[in-house]
């Protein structure tokens, strides 16, 4: 009798698992592939890094393919294209990335947040002093 009890709420469980919109499992493997930022036109790849993920550009948007306000010498005025700006982005949550985030409108570097809304739109979130942020919806690329 106890092992039928114990199947029937296995078997419940598993029932319940399969009624949660996936969005509910959402896990690293729905962040990576290529995005278009909505906003920009931007195209960015999200990719396997260290453990966790990083980011880079594939296409800049436009009015940002040079890298003009980096601090670094060597770095200004280099293509945008092929630049990683997001690295040693760990698991922070469900469905959620934290990693040092740049930002090729100022040159400098912050907190930033990849977030898995589904498997076909993520967010990127970076904020200065964890208050003050901008967030961009990408869409999977086609």
């Amino acid at each position: 009798m106890k092992r039928a009890t114990g199947l029937a709420a296995l078997s419940a469980g598993l029932a319940m698992l399969l009624t949660l919109p996936a969005s509910c499992f959402a896990a690293a493997e729905d962040a990576i592939g290529t995005w278009k930022d909505t906003e920009s036109g931007a195209t960015t790849q999200i990719y396997s890094c260290g453990g966790g993920i990083c980011v880079k550009i594939v296409t800049p948007s436009k009015g940002r393919e040079v890298d003009n306000n980096n601090p670094d010498p060597k770095l200004k005025g280099r293509s945008m294209a092929g630049v990683t700006i997001m690295t040693g982005a760990v698991k922070d949550g469900a469905d959620r990335w934290k990693g040092q985030l740049y930002n090729s409108e100022d040159g400098k570097t912050y907190g930033g947040w990849v977030i898995v809304t589904n498997k076909d739109e993520v967010k990127l979130e970076g904020c200065v002093l964890g208050i003050l942020c901008k967030t961009r919806v990408w869409r999977r690329a086609q």
